[in-house]
């Protein structure tokens, strides 16, 4: 169909009004009228439904930093869940336009809540030796996500239908979460020892290993410091290398996300057939998640961020070459899937370097932070990969996501190695740590 319609556009006598067309598929692109790229009012309402996710996730994100680090791990994963369910389900009924922007919003708002809780959660409860295989594993279940959601999209033929095979999905997924033990490592910022106990015996269980937690060392619980929003931005103020890293972190988070979803709502601009482009995008992801496992663990998490942000930008810079090398295939559409493999990896490194980097007291907070910036670089991507091609030169939206990658490189220079190292747990512990810090490659 958008074939069809850029043919008639070139024609000033024939309109679209004049053709007489039965889809062999419902989509809200032919309901709401955004199906023709020629169009570029259509063409923008169409990605502002990707980019609508990418605000909801802003602004839950904002909202479930003071969540995860004073309510808990586990209630942030089932409100999130429960949201995003939801939100798809009441997708099953939409009609309007300005319905599904606001489910799109919603969707956001709760999957990112609930998505980084659940990282965060794994990270504290993963022993450090195993932290790195632990981040593996969650990045090729995210990345086997992709040609399920291809499947369900090329043979679900009702847009509806597809909404309510997500809130299935999101429900299934959430379910597990009533039977999540919360974190020790979160109830011993709360001082919570009772509860702190509680889990460690529960985890035993679990592990079919009898433990008297009467006789484990709990930390030092006496430190005066009490957990609360307020005391968390005061120890911003009291330690200055929180916000110096968590800004590092932030503009990092902000290119990696703009690459990974500007390519990943651009395959249908990008590669030939978009359905190949997230089959084989998800393929290549599951690769790299294994490789990359071992390569953190020979090389460290900053250095390995380092090499990788400097193989994305390689990629940016050869997909501006214009030469298509066959059946519509061109050096951007090799180049892109390239590129996404490196961001793919950089996107599972920034996770947990980020967890590693941050104290146990402002874990939530950080990722919030770090994770908010993403969703900013996330909304503006699918903007910068399909809109700005049509406007400006095409070699503009790789030479910005260079330009970020170089930054993220300089930046991830003055940052600390964490490679198998136990997480702080309060700021002075990451005030003591900098102190050994040697600006080196």
């Amino acid at each position: 169909l958008e074939q069809l319609c850029d043919q008639l556009f070139t024609q000033e006598s024939i309109t679209i009004k004049d053709v007489a067309f039965q889809p062999q598929r419902k989509t809200f692109s032919v309901e709401f009228n955004m199906f023709c790229k020629i169009d570029t009012k259509g063409h923008a309402k169409k990605t502002l439904i990707s980019s609508m996710y990418f605000a909801g996730a802003l602004l839950g994100l904002m909202i479930s930093g003071f969540c995860y680090d004073n309510f808990g791990r586990k209630v942030s994963v089932l409100v999130g869940g429960s949201l995003t369910t939801l939100a798809s389900f009441i997708g099953f009924f939409c009609k309007s336009y300005e319905l599904l922007l606001f489910i799109r919003f919603m969707q956001g708002f709760g999957n990112l809540v609930a998505a980084t809780a659940v990282y965060i959660w794994g990270c504290e409860i993963v022993p450090s030796r195993f932290r790195n295989y632990f981040n593996g594993y969650m990045g090729i279940a995210w990345s086997l996500g992709y040609p399920i959601v291809a499947a369900l999209g090329y043979l679900i033929k009702d847009w509806n239908f597809q909404f309510l095979s997500v809130a299935v999905s999101m429900l299934l997924a959430t379910i597990p979460a009533f039977f999540m033990i919360e974190s020790p490592r979160f109830y011993a910022i709360k001082k919570d020892v009772t509860n702190i106990q509680s889990s460690i015996q529960k985890l035993a269980q679990l592990n079919g290993v009898k433990i008297d937690v009467a006789t484990v060392d709990l930390l030092d619980l006496e430190v005066k410091r009490e957990q609360s929003a307020i005391q968390q931005l005061k120890d911003f103020i009291q330690y200055p290398v929180l916000i110096f890293e968590a800004l590092i972190q932030m503009i990092t988070w902000f290119m990696v996300a703009m690459s990974f979803y500007g390519f990943n709502f651009g395959w249908g601009r990008l590669v030939p057939n978009v359905y190949l482009g997230y089959v084989i995008s998800g393929a290549c992801e599951c690769v790299t998640h294994l490789l990359h496992v071992g390569f953190v663990q020979a090389v460290g998490r900053r250095r390995s961020m380092i090499i990788i942000l400097i193989g994305a930008v390689g990629a940016f810079l050869v997909s501006i070459i214009d030469f298509e090398i066959g059946n519509k295939w061109t050096i951007e559409s090799i180049s892109s899937l390239v590129g996404i493999v490196f961001i793919s990896s950089a996107f599972g490194g920034i996770y947990l370097y980020s967890s590693e980097l941050a104290p146990t007291s402002h874990r939530g907070l950080v990722f919030a932070m770090s994770s908010g910036s993403a969703r900013i670089g996330s909304f503006l991507g699918p903007f910068v990969i399909n809109n700005l091609d049509g406007i400006t030169h095409k070699a503009v939206p790789f030479c910005i996501l260079s330009f970020l990658g170089v930054i993220s490189i300089t930046g991830m220079l003055f940052l600390v190695e964490t490679n198998d190292k136990e997480i702080p747990a309060v700021p002075a512990d990451v005030h003591e740590r900098r102190k050994y810090f040697k600006l080196r490659l």
